[in-house]
């Protein structure tokens, strides 16, 4: 890629503006809650790193597979973040990593700068890979490694233009990646793609870059587990390959290209953008195929393909081939392209028109209705979510004394680690977990799957999220020798029979007190649903303006009530839920015209039915329920 800078983007210049929001929307993507119980075990790695001196090398989390082999690559990052949380606690870790994800995104504007194309050009394809990869900013080792894959690419697409003296931070750049993320082997793909192109184009390979390439496998080398650590994203992968089950039960890596089923709704907006993009660089490709270098066509090829088997890899595919289709662009020789630049740069309304629309998106994500909108679970804010992660419930085991043996559902194993007061049943490093028992659990998620692990694992406490877990809340319901004693917008504890009896069942009269729940509704619920929802542009103006009223934990303890075979709590807590957002989303309804559906309320049933249809007149539960109901 040769560098030939448009225009400077100026104060003066619409774009500019168009830019600066993107970087807006950027910092605001990046300062949500934490909802990832992944930060869990990372935070309890650093801590043991940082207090014993010494880096994990076997599992010592959990009862059930103490002792595997856990290759801890990311040993170095795990470090700086629990240092991170001594210094600032949750908050900064929220903060320091929307700071790299500003950075990578620094980077790709950097990159796309210097491929010369038009600032319009380079802003359309920053604001395709900012929307496309919103759905990552998490604090999580990968925002690292999207900033060293943008310095390694940085250094390889400038090369010819800076005289190759930036080549000598290749090995430095795959030291640290090598200590802080499994991915490191992205630069080495990437160095070995340019190398390739040299020696099928030039004859031979680049001297300086061929040193440098060996020299950066070298480093990978320097790694506290030696060929095995340099051997580990194959390792890895394989792992997660030996079985299908993995990407069935785990959605990060489901692919992005799998159909939807029709009661799932429309596909995200993020991956309509990626899918956008992806056919667009195809098209440029083949299009002007002749043109292309070797390793533009093996990059392409390869980010796709990490893209297309993890709905988890879409960022890195977005990062890595934006400036693949902007230099293709400027390449480019179709007649219609000079116009419909000259028609982007000097008609400023399309500038400005991107400008307003991420202003106003900004405000949307600020007052949470952009995540509502896609019913994501993530919110604007710093710090932790106290209504996704099992926080009070740890807090409860810890406060009670409760540390006998534990059973926990998959998402929250992470959590446990990092602060509960005993080992764990089950965690997220899946490498490490190992295929048998990663089945045995997924299998006790199946109708009467949870005697099988009870009888093998015999624990004295079930912790678990009743949304994931709702079969096992099914299973053990009614049975006298488990008791449910805590249950928040997250997190339920049930206990065996004989283990700590003096700690007393769950109080449903008092969950309802605690959160403000009426028994007023009962006596005259149809008030309450037949009331109009607010109007499409008052709904509109308000999620600009103020946080957006969706009553998330409601929703969740009218589900969990509603497994647990309590139906008058759940209606309670449906209700309560619809009244509080006056009626604005159909999911209360839908839950509570099931919950009417089972009960024989069928005049309510079809009140709720009717209430989904207006706003999905296409879902086939709801279409099939109102046929059931004869309505």
């Amino acid at each position: 890629m040769t560098s030939t800078p448009p225009a400077r983007l100026s104060f003066s210049n619409p774009w500019f503006y168009s830019l600066l929001a993107c970087f807006l929307l950027a910092f605001l993507f990046g300062t949500r809650l934490i909802n990832d119980s992944d930060m869990g075990f990372h935070l309890r790695c650093g801590k043991e790193i940082i207090q014993n001196h010494f880096i994990p090398s076997v599992d010592t989390f959990t009862y059930t597979v103490p002792g595997n082999e856990y290759l801890d690559m990311e040993w170095l990052y795990q470090a700086f973040l629990y240092l991170g949380y001594l210094i600032g606690g949750y908050s900064l870790l929220s903060l320091s990593h929307t700071g790299l994800v500003l950075l990578a995104l620094a980077l790709l504007w950097i990159r796309l700068r210097s491929i010369g194309i038009p600032n319009s050009i380079g802003v359309l394809l920053f604001t395709a890979a900012l929307l496309a990869s919103e759905t990552r900013f998490r604090v999580r080792p990968e925002v690292l490694t999207w900033v060293l894959m943008g310095l390694t690419f940085w250094i390889l697409e400038t090369r010819a233009d800076r005289g190759r003296k930036f080549l000598f931070l290749l090995p430095v750049i795959q030291l640290f990646w090598v200590n802080t993320e499994g991915l490191f082997f992205l630069g080495l793909v990437s160095m070995g793609a340019y190398a390739l192109s040299d020696l099928t184009h030039h004859g031979r390979v680049d001297p300086k870059l061929l040193k440098f390439s060996w020299m950066s496998a070298g480093a990978c080398l320097l790694n506290p587990h030696f060929f095995k650590g340099f051997f580990f994203p194959v390792s890895f992968l394989s792992s997660l390959g030996s079985s299908s089950i993995y990407k069935y039960t785990i959605a990060e890596f489901q692919s992005p290209w799998t159909p939807l089923g029709p009661s799932l709704g429309a596909e995200p907006p993020f991956l309509i953008l990626y899918k956008t993009f992806g056919f667009f660089l195809l098209f440029l490709f083949l299009a002007d195929f002749k043109k292309r270098k070797i390793h533009e066509w093996l990059l392409a090829l390869f980010f796709f393909g990490l893209s297309f088997s993890a709905v988890r890899n879409v960022p890195l595919f977005m990062l890595a081939c934006a400036p693949l289709a902007a230099a293709i662009w400027k390449d480019s020789r179709w007649g219609w392209i000079p116009k419909f630049q000259v028609l982007l740069e000097t008609k400023p309304y399309f500038a400005w028109g991107l400008t307003l629309f991420l202003l106003g998106l900004s405000l949307r994500v600020i007052t949470g209705a952009h995540y509502v909108s896609h019913r994501s679970t993530d919110r604007f804010g710093l710090g932790l979510d106290q209504q996704a992660l099992p926080v009070k419930a740890c807090e409860f085991l810890n406060q009670n004394h409760l540390t006998g043996k534990i059973l926990n559902t998959l998402d929250f194993g992470d959590w446990l680690d990092w602060r509960g007061p005993q080992k764990t049943f089950i965690d997220g490093r899946l490498d490490v977990m190992g295929l048998e028992l990663f089945t045995d659990y997924t299998n006790s998620l199946l109708p009467g799957g949870l005697d099988p692990l009870l009888s093998k694992f015999r624990p004295e406490i079930i912790f678990f999220n009743p949304l994931l877990g709702a079969q096992w809340l099914t299973d053990f319901k009614g049975r006298p020798n488990w008791r449910l004693i805590y249950l928040d917008e997250s997190s339920a504890i049930a206990l065996r029979a004989g283990y700590r009896d003096e700690i007393p069942s769950l109080d449903y009269e008092k969950l309802l007190a605690d959160h403000g729940v009426l028994k007023a509704f009962l006596s005259n619920p149809e008030s309450i649903l037949s009331a109009p929802p607010p109007s499409g542009w008052g709904s509109f103006l308000s999620d600009l303006l103020k946080p957006t009223e969706y009553q998330n934990g409601l929703l969740n303890l009218g589900i969990f009530c509603g497994y647990a075979g309590h139906f008058g709590e759940a209606e309670l807590f449906f209700l309560e839920g619809i009244r509080r957002t006056h009626g604005r989303y159909y999911d209360y309804f839908y839950n509570l015209g099931l919950l009417y559906y089972y009960e024989g309320k069928k005049d309510l049933a079809a009140l709720c039915v009717k209430r989904v249809l207006r706003e999905r007149p296409d879902d086939p539960g709801a279409l099939q329920a109102l046929q059931s109901l004869g309505k």
